[in-house]
């Protein structure tokens, strides 16, 4: 890559080309020499109350008073016009011409008159201004400039009365320079603003591209802060000097309208960055509606209001200023200022703050200062350069999120249907298990019938085929139940059906070992439904009896499982509204770290112990009776064993989407 670049740009012209680019960035009057009004030339001033005074009306006052006034000519947004009264002593000129530069460029009227100092001679008189008709100076440039010839020898100089008049703000910096320096001045000014425009240009067109791509609100406002390089460019007399035809009064209203479009701007563009919007809505609304009500005050320009319309929106403006400073000092502190929300606010912020101060000096509130403007300018630039790139990377960074948000979508949907479709398979599966799991267990219920009953090794092996086919059998029922549990729509057929006799029905379907038994109490009391017919009449309730005795049976093999022995205690109670079945083993309890998620799907107490079944069963019977509008709790959980409690309504209610 050096070689690369060594060959493209030899090393002296890469020098030369750096030491261009640092001069570009060196204050442009870092090589001029010019005398300034106030700096150089004390000056006396009176303002014009009627209106109309003459020269000679002004002369009479002005010369008899000292020029005492030594700051830049500043009167903030008036309609009187102003007299000043000055000398050019003759060694300023040192026997050779000089030239008077006028500045800025949205005065509207300026008349100049000079006179060798102590004569009687008619006064030459120089006329200029944004809404002067003839000529603007005695050389094209983009400023007036006035060719001033050395005094005679025998005076001491010139004396200068000046009228100066606007629409807009009145601020006069007059300057008298050397021919030779200010030629020199004027290539590089020119180069200078002639490279920040092309900047600015770019970075407008990169935003102006970038929002149309991206379709995105805050790079839409940073295009409109844009219309501050309009300002720029007015202020620097490019668009008289470009269209010197109708430049001057197309710059004339430009101006005016820019001032105001560049404050709603950056106003729009604040808030915007910012995101307003989604943190402080109240925010939002008030700096929106404030950069609505400037652009609106435009109308004031072609009725001659716009000095009331740039008083009002300074006001507007200062305390919108505050307010986004307070707002910015909120979302910082609350997002515990994170470096991009820095970057973002700060540039805006300070660009906000340059800004109204230079409206402040503009006003007169504040003394002119030139570096204020200087500033602004810089920061134009900076601001949208730095903006759109902080903005784009977080479009960018929003724009990635979007996309592994819709792919985690599309996996999650993957994943959706890849599980119907293992519910549906496991569906299948154990519905075709059924037929040979029922020849199976009449098959062996045919050998217990045939085989010699003293056998007592014959018969434990029967008992253990029948063991395993009954776990095959619950399995197989646990899968249906999920499947149908699963379905988009579940119908629950209820029928009338005594609770005492479910319970007896749903545990004598698990094969217990030698090393356990089970007990019916209801209300505590020991019962058994066979035997008290009474009681199974009483404990009738609606439900869907397949599904309820595939609900209890799995709690119960669980109880069987998951104990080393003992009794196993199932008590039915009746309890205002709803029934109550408890069932209490004698194992050691659940991990409490498994305890929370054992109703889940394929999620078991001891993960690691897959023999004692899948993880589908605790989750299948909650689903049963949720569905019936009740539920399955784990209400005890202790090293001496666990207790669950299913709860049915007395009253049947809509069946509930498991």
């Amino acid at each position: 890559m050096t070689n690369l670049f060594t060959k493209l740009l030899p090393p002296r012209q890469a020098i030369r080309w750096l030491l261009l680019a640092l001069t570009l960035l060196l204050p442009i009057n870092a090589f001029a020499s010019p005398l300034a009004l106030g700096k150089d030339i004390p000056y006396a001033v009176m303002p014009d109350n009627s209106l109309q005074q003459t020269l000679g009306q002004a002369y009479a006052q002005l010369s008899h008073r000292e020029e005492t006034h030594t700051a830049i000519f500043s009167r903030g947004y008036t309609h009187i016009p102003h007299w000043l009264h000055f000398k050019l002593p003759a060694h300023f000129f040192a026997g050779n011409e000089r030239w008077l530069v006028l500045a800025p460029n949205f005065i509207d009227d300026i008349r100049f008159f000079y006179r060798p100092e102590g004569s009687q001679e008619p006064w030459v008189e120089k006329r200029t201004g944004d809404t002067w008709e003839g000529k603007r100076g005695d050389i094209d440039y983009r400023f007036p400039v006035f060719r001033l010839p050395p005094p005679p020898d025998s005076v001491k100089g010139y004396e200068v009365m000046l009228r100066a008049a606007t629409t807009s703000a009145l601020l006069l910096d007059l300057e008298l320079w050397e021919p030779h320096l200010f030629l020199q001045h004027a290539a590089r000014t020119t180069s200078f603003w002639a490279f920040y425009l092309g900047i600015a240009a770019i970075a407008s067109l990169l935003a102006l591209t970038l929002a149309a791509l991206l379709r995105s609100k805050r790079l839409w406002s940073i295009t409109a802060v844009s219309s501050g390089y309009g300002l720029v460019a007015c202020v620097q007399g490019y668009v008289a000097w470009v269209v010197p035809s109708i430049g001057l009064t197309l710059q004339h209203y430009l101006t005016s309208i820019f001032t105001l479009t560049s404050y709603a701007a950056l106003l729009w563009m604040s808030t915007e960055v910012m995101q307003f919007k989604e943190k402080i809505p109240w925010a939002h609304k008030l700096m929106a509606g404030t950069a609505l009500f400037t652009l609106l005050l435009i109308i004031c320009v072609p009725l001659n209001l716009y000095q009331e319309a740039i008083y009002l929106q300074a006001i507007i403006y200062l305390f919108t200023g505050i307010i986004f400073l307070i707002a910015c000092l909120y979302i910082w502190w609350k997002e515990k200022f994170q470096l991009a929300n820095l970057i973002l606010g700060i540039s805006p912020l300070l660009l906000m703050l340059v800004s109204l101060s230079g409206l402040m000096s503009m006003l007169h509130w504040l003394p002119y200062h030139s570096s204020i403007y200087v500033i602004w300018q810089y920061g134009l630039i900076i601001n949208m350069l730095l903006v759109v790139g902080t903005v784009v990377f977080q479009v960018y960074r929003q724009r990635i999120e979007a996309l592994n948000k819709k792919k985690m979508a599309e996996e999650l949907h993957f994943e959706r249907e890849a599980r119907a479709h293992q519910r549906q398979f496991m569906g299948i599966v154990a519905h075709e298990f059924r037929t040979p799991l029922a020849i199976i267990t009449a098959s062996l219920a045919n050998l217990r019938q045939v085989s010699s009953g003293n056998n007592h090794q014959v018969t434990r092996r029967y008992e253990k085929i029948e063991r395993a086919t009954e776990r095959l059998v619950q399995l197989t029922d646990n899968c249906l139940a999920d499947a149908r549990l699963s379905a988009s729509q579940l119908s629950i057929e209820r029928h009338p059906h005594s609770l005492l006799a479910l319970i007896t029905s749903a545990a004598s379907l698990i094969p217990l070992s030698d090393h356990h038994s089970w007990k019916l109490t209801q209300e505590k009391q020991a019962i058994n439904a066979y035997t008290h017919p009474e009681a199974e009449t009483a404990s009738t309730l609606a439900i869907d009896s397949a599904l309820m005795r595939i609900a209890l049976s799995n709690v119960i093999d669980n109880a069987v499982k998951y104990s080393p022995g003992g009794t196993i205690h199932i008590d039915l109670s009746r309890q205002q509204d709803h029934w109550a079945i408890s069932i209490r083993d004698q194992g050691t309890g659940i991990p409490p770290d498994r305890a929370g998620m054992i109703f889940e799907r394929y999620r078991r107490a001891v993960p690691s112990d897959s023999s004692r079944g899948v993880g589908l069963g605790l989750h299948v019977s909650r689903q049963i009776v949720r569905a019936h509008g009740g539920e399955l709790t784990l209400a005890e959980n202790t090293s001496s064993g666990c207790r669950f409690i299913f709860t049915l309504p007395v009253q049947p209610k809509n069946s509930q989407e498991a």
